[in-house]
């Protein structure tokens, strides 16, 4: 038999997060006003995630991925949760977090975090590439495409290490190094 040892992951968040966090479920509470002062206690609480976590959170689709680059932050979406769920009975909470990952990133567009540019500063030089989304087409700046399609294809790198070649693994390697470098974090386990 073998005994095995779990060890919670144990994350301070700092204070202007925890304050965020704190509006974030007092709106949802009903405290302090209308619908709409949730919607700017959502938008504080996802600036101040990208304040307090320095990577782009909001691009991670897979929980079990985020949860493996960034503990402490599965850590902080978990007490966002429990307390969210304390003071108001949802019934898709993956909504809410969704609206929250848009405004972390709008927020991230806006401030130029992560290599994102912001909207007004992206230039191009009559080459534009665009992205397909429904309701039209948005351009992308390079480093945009950067930050979303580079950290993708680290991520299927690491999904499909069983299968990559040594050349592949040194490639992975060397991508990292080179995000890194660009300033995108939190993408190895």
């Amino acid at each position: 038999m073998t005994n095995t040892v779990t060890t919670a992951i144990a994350f301070v968040a700092p204070a202007a997060l925890v304050e965020a966090r704190s509006g974030a479920i007092a709106a949802a509470q009903g405290l302090g006003g209308a619908e709409r002062s949730a919607y700017g206690a959502n938008r504080t609480y996802a600036a101040a995630l990208n304040d307090a976590f320095g990577f782009a959170w909001f691009t991670f689709r897979d929980a079990a991925e985020l949860k493996k680059a960034s503990p402490e932050f599965a850590a902080e979406k978990d007490a966002f949760y429990k307390a969210y769920r304390a003071v108001r009975e949802v019934s898709n909470m993956s909504k809410i977090w969704g609206d929250i990952k848009g405004y972390g990133e709008a927020d991230a567009k806006a401030r130029g975090l992560f290599g994102w540019m912001p909207d007004a500063e992206t230039e191009t030089d009559g080459e534009t590439e665009t992205e397909s989304s429904g309701a039209g087409s948005a351009k992308r700046s390079p480093d945009l495409f950067i930050t979303e399609d580079m950290s993708a294809a680290f991520k299927r790198l690491m999904r499909d290490d069983e299968q990559l070649s040594g050349k592949g693994k040194i490639f992975r390697g060397e991508l990292l190094a080179a995000l890194k470098n660009y300033g995108i974090t939190g993408l190895e386990g």
